[in-house]
């Protein structure tokens, strides 16, 4: 695998995994396709938090969580291996996959579990449970004045939920998230924030723009660096033609600065196409996660 730019070796064993049976879904739907579903991107009161049970996927269950901090339910899906109804007692670790701007809980969910499980068949996974939050157009953060909580949501409101619903692994070692576009730069924002929550965060085509520009990424860099420093592990894979490729930068430079390991991959010739993102890298993610799970990345 060639990586461009990298502090933190990947593996270099790997095939490309298929995607099977995956709804890649758009990160970022044309202004067109959201108003004809009645969203308006400046008017959080027309987002929709609960898609409703999406189709049937063996191993998953929609569920619908009432979050105190927006007065509102919000879907999620949750799949778990075939490992966890065999064995009562063993606890398993999580990653928690984010989706893009426009998507919902049913977006990525087919596609993403669909690779993780051929990669837990593959011995390159351990067994894991994944979840797929609703984060609406939230971008995972939290604007009280809206009554947008998308930060909350994940990290006090579903974190603890997914936690007492099931047996997981309810340490940073056991909770990793992923995610693409919206979905991938709040998953490297959320973990750069808590970085005492995860253990690792991967991002396709990652939004590493905050409200305030770039500085918010680059602030928790400087502000958690010690906390980060060895017990982070951080993946960004971003196509050279893709909208959030320059967004990357600032990021970059904040964690050489502060001598944190990464792992970046830019891919020729690739735009904002989740497609292409699983074609090319799910087996580098899946290689990524696999091993942040065993204590190796």
């Amino acid at each position: 695998m060639r990586t461009p730019d990298r502090n933190l070796c990947l593996p270099t064993r790997r095939s490309v995994l298929t995607l099977l049976g995956a709804a890649a879904g758009a990160a970022l739907l044309p202004e067109v396709a959201l108003a004809q579903q009645g969203v308006r991107r400046e008017d959080p009161t027309t987002w929709r938090w609960n898609a409703g049970e999406g189709p049937k996927i063996p191993g998953m269950e929609h569920l619908v969580l009432k979050s105190p901090s927006m007065d509102r339910e919000v879907g999620y899906n949750v799949a778990v291996p075939d490992e966890y109804a065999r064995s009562k007692d063993r606890r398993f670790p999580v990653i928690y996959f984010l989706h893009g701007a426009g998507g919902n809980e049913n977006s990525d969910a087919g596609g993403f579990w669909a690779t993780v499980r051929k990669a837990m068949l593959d011995g390159i996974m351990p067994a894991v449970i994944c979840v797929f939050p609703n984060g609406a157009l939230s971008g995972y953060r939290d604007r009280p004045e809206q009554k947008v909580m998308g930060e909350t949501l994940i990290i006090k409101e579903l974190m603890p939920a997914v936690d007492a619903r099931y047996r997981t692994v309810a340490t940073r070692e056991g909770r990793a998230l992923a995610g693409f576009s919206m979905g991938g730069g709040g998953s490297i924002r959320l973990a750069l924030k808590y970085p005492e929550l995860f253990c690792a965060a991967g991002s396709w085509a990652g939004a590493m723009r905050g409200l305030d520009g770039q500085g918010e990424f680059t602030e928790l860099i400087s502000r958690n660096a010690d906390k980060i420093r060895g017990k982070l592990s951080l993946l960004m894979i971003v196509g050279a033609e893709d909208q959030t490729f320059a967004s990357h930068a600032p990021v970059i430079a904040a964690l050489k600065e502060n001598r944190i390991r990464y792992s970046y991959r830019v891919l020729p010739g690739v735009g904002h196409n989740l497609g292409l993102y699983y074609e090319q890298t799910a087996g580098d993610l899946m290689d990524f996660l696999g091993y942040a799970f065993k204590g190796e990345g």
